[in-house]
This record gives C-alpha cells, structure tokens and sequence, in this order.
C-alpha cells in the first residue's frame, strides 16, 4: 500500500480549490491541503509533510513567483516539485514558471484527465 502524497495547492478562489479537490479524490492516497493566500501557505509549508506545491500565480498578499522563494527560505525541500498554476496561455504559463524557479505548470481550465496523469509522473 502507498503512502498518501501530500498536495498543497495555494489557490485564493474557492471555485478554483474545490474543483482541485474533486480531481484528487478521484485518486485514492493524495491528501489535498488547501492555502488561500500567501500567509496560510508558508504556515502550511512548515506543519507536515508536502510531496508537491501547486501554486497559483495571483493571490492577494503575494505574487506565486515571490511566494516559492519564500516556502523555499522557508523550510520547503527543493526535491518537492513545485507547479505554477494559472490562466495564462501555455506560452507565458512556461515562461513564468521558469523564471520564478517552477518545476512545470499546469492551465486552467484543468483538463481532468491529463491532470491526473500529471499528478501521478510529478508523484512518482
């Protein structure tokens, strides 16, 4: 039996998290955490074990880009990937996340399936 992986997801809309929520619980074994800004997510990084950040890029106290350097300083293990999440086209979502020290990203909308088969490479 494998261990649950622990998934933070930064992300300040509700809609947003709870759609996150359904996809992972299509998958027994990952725990979802849920931040909805930049405050809860370094308190959250420092409390238990993460196996991968999902962070959006807009939330109201801080910047995505600004908020992984902090997790970083913080505590965060640089072997925990890190993704961008955002409804910039793929291009920029790419661009962004490689300049502010992403592992990858993901664009919203999510499409489910492809998330899932993400999630599972990313937790691998």
């Amino acid at each position: 039996m494998m261990k649950n992986a622990h998934v933070l997801y930064v992300e300040d809309d509700p809609v947003n998290a709870m759609l996150m929520q359904g996809i992972l619980e299509l998958r027994p074994g990952y725990v979802l955490k849920v931040a909805r800004n930049g405050t809860d997510a370094r308190r959250m990084a420092t409390e238990g074990p993460i196996d991968l950040l999902l962070c959006d890029l807009h939330l109201p106290d801080i910047g995505g880009g600004e908020l992984l350097t902090q997790l970083r300083a913080a505590g965060l293990p640089p072997s925990v990937p890190a993704l961008l999440v955002t409804a910039e086209s793929d291009y920029v979502a790419a661009q962004l996340a490689r300049e502010h020290g992403y592992d990858g990203h993901w664009t919203k909308p999510l499409d489910v399936a492809a998330t899932l088969r993400s999630l599972e490479r990313w937790l691998s």
